[in-house]
C-alpha cells in the first residue's frame, strides 16, 4: 500500500495500481473464483452446453455446441481461439494448453474466500538483463495430464544476495499465445513457505534496448493457486533458485 506523504518511484506506483485492479478483477464475474466446473474436451470432440444439454446449465437461456480443434475451438461452427464466452448468467472459458477444456464460471455461485496478497515493494528486485540465446523446443510439466508445449528461448543470469542464479525464458507454444510472449515460470526458497508450493510466473518486459526488464515485485500465482479447475505449468527443475525472493505475489489468504 502507498502511504501519504511517502515517495515512490514510477515503478513501485504502477505496481500497487495493478494490484488494485487485480483484488477488483478477482472480485468479478470472469475471476478463477468463479470457477464451479471443468469438462475436458479432446480434439475433434464436441459437448453441447446450457438447458437439457450434454452439460446442463439452468437458466443458460441458450445453447452452444463446442468442438476443440488443432488450433482452438469452434463455437456453434464458428472457429475462435481461447477466451471467454457468454451463455445466459454463466461465462464459458476455452482453455486449450494441450489439454483442452471448458471451464464453467458462475458469477452466482458461492465462491472460497481467498484473498491476494504481496510482499511489499523492494526495488532490490527489479533487474534488467540480457538475454543469452539457447532455443530448444521442450515439454512443461502441468497440473493436468499432458505436458505443455513450450520453446525455451535463452537464458538470464544474475547475482542476488551474493548468489549466482540461472532462469530459463519460456514461450509457450499453444493456441492464443502472441509469439512475442516469455514467461520466466521459478520456484524460490520461498515456495512452499510463504508464497505458493508450485511456483510462481513472471511475463517479461522488453526494455526497448535488447535487454528484459525481469521485476519480481510483479511475480504472480497460477490460477491453480485460486481454483482447481484450471491447467498450470510447472516449472522446470532448472528454474529451481537458491535465493529467497521476498517480491511479487505471496500464497493467498
Amino acid at each position: 500500500m502507498i502511504l501519504p506523504g511517502v515517495p515512490v518511484d514510477q515503478d513501485e506506483r504502477e505496481i500497487e495500481e495493478s494490484r488494485e485492479s487485480y483484488r477488483e478483477w478477482l472480485a468479478g464475474p470472469e475471476s478463477f473464483l468463479a470457477a464451479v466446473a471443468r469438462h475436458e474436451l479432446p480434439i475433434g470432440e464436441t459437448l453441447r452446453f446450457g438447458a437439457n444439454a450434454d452439460v446442463d446449465l439452468p437458466d443458460a437461456g441458450a445453447r452452444l455446441e463446442i468442438a476443440a480443434s488443432e488450433d482452438g475451438f469452434r463455437v456453434d461452427g464458428f472457429k475462435r481461439g481461447p477466451g471467454i464466452v457468454r451463455l445466459g448468467r454463466y461465462r464459458l472459458r476455452l482453455s486449450h494448453q494441450n489439454a483442452p477444456a471448458v471451464v464453467i464460471l458462475d458469477p452466482e455461485a458461492p465462491r472460497p474466500t481467498l484473498a491476494p496478497r504481496w510482499y511489499p515493494y523492494d526495488a532490490r528486485f527489479r533487474l534488467t538483463l540480457s538475454l543469452e540465446p539457447d532455443a530448444l523446443r521442450i515439454a512443461l510439466g502441468s497440473t493436468r495430464e499432458h505436458d505443455r508445449s513450450a520453446e525455451r528461448v535463452g537464458w538470464f543470469a544474475f547475482t542476488l544476495e551474493g548468489n549466482a542464479c540461472r532462469l530459463a525464458a519460456t514461450r509457450l507454444i499453444e493456441p492464443g499465445v502472441p509469439k512475442d510472449s516469455l514467461q520466466l515460470f521459478f520456484r524460490d526458497r520461498t515456495s512452499g513457505e510463504t508464497t505458493y508450493g508450485l511456483g510462481r510466473y513472471l511475463d517479461l518486459e522488453d526494455s526497448g534496448d535488447g535487454r528484459y526488464v525481469v521485476d519480481f515485485n510483479r511475480a504472480y500465482n497460477p490460477a491453480c493457486a485460486f481454483s482447481p479447475y484450471y491447467n498450470c505449468p510447472v516449472p522446470p527443475e532448472e528454474n529451481r533458485l537458491p535465493v529467497m525472493i521476498t517480491a511479487g505475489e505471496m500464497t493467498p489468504r
